[in-house]
């Protein structure tokens, strides 16, 4: 008897700390130092701030959430919602204020800078709340998918003007247009599909014995945070991209358009890393049977 309640205790820690969440919130550090890096000395004036602000926010709510289910599996394992919300916002607190210090070092001069400093210090902490969610090792899964989804959106954007050409893309408005179109959508799909085989595989890899729905919603988080970005970047740059319109009703007609082309993005991956996953894991719940 004692060491069947040892075991149902020692699985209920792992459930609160999954193994590996320590190296997804390393990667997911490093994840967004490479995108403050890429955007550093190339934000010089506010249109610009406010095409590259929802590129920040999404590596930043990931590291968020990362962060933030350590600090819920260290400090509120066994606390209720109330107190695993509070640690996990803490938990994504720095991680807030280190994406806070990046943008400002990329956006330090121009209008509406404030505004922006909260909005990226503020999707840390949002991030790090996600971590409150149950089960967490759903979570850490998610985040690790988000890393992996945004790693090769990173890739993409490094080598866009190779693949652009590769997309179909033959020197006019018009097939330059259609390329772009068919990268991004290309680069969605893969993104949502890549995720949701991470989140499957970190769940069965930490050996986690969690009901079926953790895996879809696993899936399914990188998408939901991408959808968070957009968001709240639109939320959080409205005086920004009211700034731009002061100067350029062009410039703003164009931010304004990336809006549902995020959207977009936020719901391929939401529902193809939700699907993957699903389909992963019923193919091994029909081997089990």
């Amino acid at each position: 008897m004692g060491a069947k309640r040892a075991e149902v205790a020692e699985k209920a820690v792992e459930t609160w700390r999954p193994a590996r969440a320590v190296f997804v919130a390393g990667f997911a550090l490093v994840l967004l130092f490479l995108t403050l890096f890429s955007a550093y000395g190339h934000v010089p004036d506010a249109a610009v701030a406010a095409l590259v602000l929802p590129g920040i926010l999404a590596p930043t709510l990931i590291a968020g959430a990362a962060v933030g289910v350590l600090a819920v599996g260290r400090f509120a394992a066994e606390a209720p919602v109330r107190g695993r919300l509070l640690q996990g916002g803490l938990g994504g607190l720095p991680v807030g204020l280190v994406a806070m210090g990046g943008m400002l070092a990329a956006y330090h001069s121009g209008p509406s800078v404030a505004y922006v400093a909260v909005t990226v210090a503020v999707a840390g902490v949002l991030g790090g709340l996600v971590a409150a969610a149950q089960p967490v090792g759903a979570v850490a899964a998610g985040a690790a998918a988000g890393v992996l989804a945004s790693t090769i959106g990173l890739l993409v954007a490094y080598f866009q003007n190779d693949l652009v050409d590769l997309f179909g893309n033959q020197e006019t408005v018009g097939s330059m247009a259609d390329a772009s179109y068919r990268l991004q959508l290309t680069t969605s799909i893969v993104s949502g599909i890549a995720a949701g085989a991470m989140a499957f595989g970190y769940l069965r890899r930490t050996g986690m014995a969690l009901p079926w729905p953790s895996y879809p919603l696993a899936g399914a988080i990188p998408g939901l945070l991408t959808l968070g970005a957009a968001l709240i970047g639109w939320i959080g740059g409205l005086p920004l991209s009211h700034a731009v319109a002061k100067q350029s009703e062009f410039d703003a007609a164009i931010i304004a358009s990336r809006l549902p082309e995020q959207v977009n993005h936020g719901l391929i991956l939401l529902f193809a890393g939700a699907f993957v996953a699903m389909i992963l894991v019923g193919r091994t719940l029909k081997r089990a049977s």
